[in-house]
């Protein structure tokens, strides 16, 4: 590919890429790769083992009629509620989440009992609710976010109050805070996980303070003794949360323990996490162990231990909620209706906290280097492999991103974008390329016609056109390959035929060696006696022509052979590539286009060393680095006429597949053999030689070498 069809095809890359971010910047766009791209990963993907340290209880329409309750759950008894927390208690569960807001009070009496059970078990956490105002004034509309405590009794009771915020119906919930709203308060989850990993908060306390010492800093502390400003405090301040980790690494090497440590790292992960991370789901609705009121209640004492030390989220959940809509819309949700409840993604996203499995998702600024290195790749590739080629290699491509984008996914919870790669990228890349390669070959059509138009013929390039014009002082240049091809004894079979005879024999012989051109695309340049020169012209460097050109000589030893032919020519073929000149030679009204020049002549001293070496098929070094799948030989530097510098030769032995163990072995023996010669080490080149003529004794190139070594050393013998 030349430099300037480079720089396009890099312009037209970077452009796809630009594409692909403006889509993935608009809102649009990005609606896109979250609904169908990170929909059809979490699918694919399935249902996943959640945290067994978490657990649900559901309170739902079943748990009424069970309870002879009314549909009313707010109006339920407080005594049930503490009557479950006792029984989790005696469980010696860890933590108990209430996704439940009691906003009003139930009875002093009922609703004392349940502040002095909440109060006595001193682990539960009580969601507040967080409601957004529109204030007007003069100034205009602003908006003030306004946090609504449970009711005092049971505020005051709790371990902790915090909010869990999730957007209405029929908004699709993919995301969950850390911390909430302007006031950056701790969500329900994130506090949980706090109070889960680090009861009382004593170690998150100590390496604070530790930090701020070792630190030097000028920084006031928080008021240690609430866990949301001291949160806040410490997430917006990185250096600490890094002197931090070095402290944790530090007990951990002393004398803390492993799940200590995991959990504190969860804890340190928690500060370093996007304040709006997305979900990393387990699966559909009731994937998260749950167990529901009636069965807690109903259960003898020692039948929970299974829910020793474990973190319970209790709240509404269930196909059926009376009088509450506490489903939320997700790319899990069913088909049925059956949506995610919001006590399961509390679960969800408390799980993920814990067990450090926030889903990752690159900074825009990666992103936009992904698409555009994305655009790139598939231009190039489009441009390397035009027509049905390109369309199947792009769905290898796009086969092996996707899948390495679901690997990510599954793997190391990392989500990359897919959708618009695959499908708004790669297929203008496509088409663009196709339009692009299709304009090209009508330009390089045209061009053929006016380079070849005069003389070849229609079957060679399409149809080429006849002019009237005088083709006299016409000279074009194209890159090329040249096979020239000799007969050998053939002067001596022609002097024994009549020329009748003969003229059918040539008939017969130029047939052989015309059809393997023309189907390897190739164009019968000039015919002189027994020779012919063929060519594979192009209006830019096309290294398949090489192949094409290697395959037909190939084929034109291997026709000859099967070929009813007697005698059976054995035919000397050159082969060679570079810029080829095409010219009009001739004067008056007859001229012939034919290829001339240095390209012609080097083809044709290359196939007279045939001669010299007792080979069939020669080429030199810039041919035969641009083939596949065929066996050549390297015969060392050879001087040819016109040229100062000496070429290095090899021969053409045969295609891969049909290559044997003999010929494997003479190639590679010769190989070593040449090296030595090459290095003037000739005495133990030629012994080489020597070994290798026993074996194969007809082999020309090292009778060649054989014979050179003999002719040295006789003439140093006459010299002295």
């Amino acid at each position: 590919m030349e430099k300037h069809q480079l720089r396009s095809t890099l312009l037209l890359g970077i452009s796809i890429g630009i594409l692909g971010v403006l889509f993935s910047l608009l809102p649009m766009g990005s609606a896109w790769e979250e609904d169908a791209g990170l929909g059809l990963l979490f699918k694919l993907r399935g249902q996943r083992a959640p945290p067994e340290s978490v657990e649900i209880i559901s309170i739902n329409g079943e748990t009424a009629a069970q309870l002879g309750l009314g549909e009313e759950i707010p109006d339920w008894p407080r005594s049930l509620h503490a009557e479950l927390i006792e029984r989790l208690n005696q469980a010696d569960v860890r933590l108990i989440v209430f996704d439940i807001f009691f906003k009003k009070a139930r009875g002093v009496e009922s609703d004392r009992q349940l502040a002095d059970t909440i109060r006595q078990s001193g682990n539960v956490l009580l969601v507040s609710y967080q409601q957004q105002l529109q204030i007007k004034n003069s100034n205009g509309t602003h908006a003030l976010e306004q946090l609504i405590p449970p009711t005092t009794i049971l505020a005051e009771a709790a371990l902790e109050l915090a909010p869990f915020v999730l957007p209405k119906v029929p908004v699709k919930v993919s995301r969950f805070w850390t911390f909430s709203g302007n006031q950056k308060l701790l969500s329900l989850p994130a506090a949980a996980l706090l109070h889960a990993a680090d009861p009382g908060g004593k170690r998150l306390k100590q390496l604070l303070l530790g930090s701020l010492d070792a630190h030097g800093s000028s920084l006031q502390p928080p008021n240690l003794t609430d866990l949301h400003e001291t949160a806040l405090f410490i997430r917006n301040n990185p250096a600490l949360v890094e002197h931090m980790q070095t402290q944790l690494e530090e007990q951990h090497k002393l004398r803390m323990s492993n799940l200590r440590y995991q959990q504190m790292q969860s804890v340190m992960h928690l500060f370093e996490t996007p304040a709006y991370p997305h979900l990393n789901f387990y699966g559909p609705p009731g994937s998260i162990k749950t167990h529901s009121l009636q069965e807690i209640l109903a259960s003898p004492a020692d039948s929970l231990n299974h829910l020793r030390g474990k973190t319970l989220f209790i709240g509404y959940a269930g196909a059926y909620q009376p009088k509450q809509k506490d489903g939320f819309y997700t790319v899990f949700s069913q088909s049925n209706g059956l949506d995610i409840s919001g006590v399961e993604i509390a679960a969800t996203a408390y799980a993920n906290l814990l067990n450090q499995e926030i889903l990752h998702h690159p900074h825009t600024g990666w992103i936009a280097l992904l698409l555009i290195l994305f655009g790139v790749g598939i231009s190039l590739l489009f441009r390397f492999t035009p027509g049905l080629n390109g369309v199947f290699a792009g769905l290898v491509v796009g086969g092996a991103y996707f899948g390495s984008t679901h690997l990510l996914f599954s793997q190391f919870n990392l989500w990359l974008p897919w959708f618009i790669p695959l499908v708004i990228q790669l297929p203008v890349a496509l088409v663009v390329s196709l339009i692009w390669h299709y304009q090209q070959m009508r330009t390089s059509r045209e061009h053929l016609r006016r380079l070849f138009g005069y003389y070849l013929p229609g079957d060679v390039i399409e149809r080429l056109a006849r002019d009237n014009k005088q083709p006299a002082g016409l000279i074009d240049s194209a890159y090329g390959v040249c096979l020239a091809s000799d007969a050998q004894n053939y002067t001596a079979m022609a002097e024994k035929m009549a020329p009748k005879v003969l003229q059918e024999y040539l008939n017969r012989y130029f047939k052989i060696l015309f059809t393997p051109v023309r189907a390897n695309k190739g164009i019968v340049s000039d015919v002189v006696g027994d020779a012919m020169l063929a060519i594979w012209p192009a209006t830019e460097i096309n290294h398949n022509m090489e192949q094409m050109a290697c395959e037909a000589a190939l084929e034109i030893g291997t026709a000859i052979q099967n070929s009813d032919l007697e005698p059976k020519l054995f035919t000397r073929i050159g082969l060679h590539s570079g810029e080829l000149v095409m010219s009009h030679v001739g004067a008056i009204d007859h001229f012939e286009y034919r290829a001339v020049g240095d390209m012609v002549n080097t083809t044709s001293r290359i196939e007279n060393l045939n001669k010299l070496l007792g080979t069939r098929i020669l080429a030199s070094e810039d041919f035969i680095k641009h083939l596949k799948r065929i066996q050549t030989r390297e015969l060392g530097l050879f001087s040819v006429s016109g040229k100062e510098k000496p070429i290095k030769i090899f021969e053409v032995a045969a295609k891969s597949e049909s290559v044997d163990a003999s010929m494997l072995s003479l190639h590679q023996a010769f190989a070593e053999a040449l090296l030595l010669w090459q290095m003037g080490e000739r005495p133990a080149a030629n012994r080489k030689f020597q070994l290798i003529a026993e074996d194969f004794p007809s082999d020309g190139p090292t009778n060649y070498y054989i014979n050179q070594f003999a002719d040295r050393r006789s003439t140093q013998k006459r010299k002295y």
